[in-house]
């Protein structure tokens, strides 16, 4: 069941600003559970090993409240009037009955697994006759991915930030330069359990670049 309210306001020329408020319950949501092989497992040589296993937990809640801005800065002087402004960012609060230990014992200090807390995007374009270029800019925050038997053998997911900048340049009309580079901060995908200092592992990809000639046959 949701519960959503918000408000927009459009400008004159090509723009948006939104706000808004939220409310999510949630029945018998699912979570993956995390617990060791027990002695007496049915399989061979499993004892010390993680099973994994999806389970429905009772309801949960999100609250949460959200804002985006975006706008052509045409009000601008001279060539600064061809830039434009997009960010977004939203908020979440979420909390979780029914998430249970290996003991049975449910857990009380845990909030919907899957849900970041804070979520922010932001990106400044260009664009004239010629020119197209886009810097984009993306947050996640960390976020609880398995649950364990405690909160120090719960997994996270780490928070994440990445930037990307793209652009084209118009030779004719129908021949025309692009570029791409992304992941420029290096951001490591990452897992820790429990604390953010105990890493679990950790992938490094580093940036990547791509360039070429576009040439477009059908425009005229």
């Amino acid at each position: 069941m949701n519960f959503d309210i918000m408000g927009e306001h459009y400008f004159e020329s090509v723009g948006i600003l939104s706000g808004g408020l939220f409310y999510k319950n949630i029945n018998d949501f699912i979570y993956t559970y995390i617990s060791e092989a027990p002695d007496n497992s049915i399989a061979e040589d499993t004892e010390g090993f993680d099973v994994f296993q999806p389970l429905n937990g009772d309801s949960a809640t999100i609250f949460g409240a959200e804002f985006a801005f975006q706008r052509q800065l045409d009000f601008l002087p001279g060539f600064a009037r061809n830039f434009s402004l997009y960010v977004n960012y939203t908020y979440l609060s979420s909390s979780a009955d029914g998430i249970r230990n290996e003991d049975g014992d449910e857990r009380t200090d845990i909030d919907l697994p899957n849900t970041a807390p804070n979520l922010f995007n932001a990106s400044l374009g260009y664009a004239d006759k010629k020119l197209s270029a886009r810097l984009s800019l993306n947050y996640s925050d960390s976020y609880i991915d398995e649950i364990g038997g405690s909160d120090f053998e719960d997994r996270h997911y780490d928070e994440q930030l990445f930037l990307d900048f793209n652009a084209s340049y118009n030779i004719t009309n129908n021949l025309s330069l692009y570029t791409s580079l992304n992941n420029i901060t290096n951001q490591p995908l990452r897992f820790f359990q429990g604390e953010s200092q105990r890493t679990q592992q950790a992938e490094y990809y580093g940036q990547s670049l791509t360039f070429g000639l576009k040439y477009d046959m059908f425009k005229k």
